[in-house]
């Protein structure tokens, strides 16, 4: 046995690991933090949905990313794709609540992982100018001790080696939580929330935002209405999980 066999043996006799989504005991496992039935049954998006809101679709369903679908027609976004990897739902929700609001920093290396091994990723990224996280206000920033959006962007960097744009797009009004407001009152909570330093350095780009969680739109939408207005060519968004349209 290895020296690092024995020494996680130890870890496991004195700090027993369990999933963190069933409890289930990990100790006889290489598992590290949820185990494999959970694994399978994270809620991951397939590949009949809509190209612009991210809701679910039939097969056959003819949609352009212009349009949207039955659910998004008439709604107006400023970015003009969205990609989703996963629903905003069970073992997904756990481990996206656990990272951002119980501060286990050590999170984002799975999540990143789920986020690499997306398929249309690998489509999408070799078009991509430059990587942008959704940003959070500073205070909040060192509040929480990281920006969760940051770190997952800074994992498709190190994976694409594409680069990565953390200071120019700055989140300059510290909103209360979005996450108990209505459609509207986001709107008006976010309103002028978001600056770019720099126009000129995204001016003809073409670019990837990422964020954590998709939920009405509204973030996001304000976010690539400052990148457009400065010069960006296109605006794809990336979320790990999708909450609005969890049908």
């Amino acid at each position: 046995m290895a020296i690092s066999d024995y020494v996680h043996a130890l870890l496991d006799l004195f700090y027993p690991r369990s999933c963190l989504h069933c409890k289930r005991n990990l100790n006889d496992s290489h598992e590290l933090y949820i185990c494999g039935d959970c694994n399978r049954q994270i809620p991951y998006v397939n590949e009949f949905h809509c190209m612009r809101c991210g809701s679910a679709t039939g097969p056959y369903s003819a949609l352009t990313a212009k349009e949207g679908c039955s659910v998004c027609k008439g709604k107006h976004f400023h970015f003009d794709t969205m990609t989703a990897v996963a629903h905003y739902d069970g073992v997904m929700k756990t481990l996206i609540h656990k990272f951002k609001y119980a501060r286990q920093k050590f999170l984002f290396r799975i999540l990143n992982d789920f986020v690499i091994a997306h398929k249309k990723l690998k489509e999408i990224v070799p078009d991509i100018d430059v990587v942008v996280p959704v940003p959070l206000h500073w205070f909040k920033k060192i509040h929480r001790g990281f920006n969760q959006s940051e770190l997952l962007s800074l994992g498709i960097q190190r994976y694409f080696s594409k680069p990565m744009s953390t200071n120019n797009l700055c989140r300059i009004k510290n909103t209360e939580s979005q996450t108990h407001l209505s459609k509207s009152q986001r709107q008006v909570n976010i309103h002028n929330a978001f600056f770019v330093k720099y126009p000129r350095s995204f001016q003809g780009k073409k670019i990837l935002l990422v964020d954590d969680v998709l939920t009405t739109g509204v973030t996001a939408s304000e976010c690539s209405k400052k990148l457009k207005e400065s010069g960006a060519r296109s605006v794809h968004l990336l979320v790990l999980a999708n909450a609005e349209y969890n049908s």
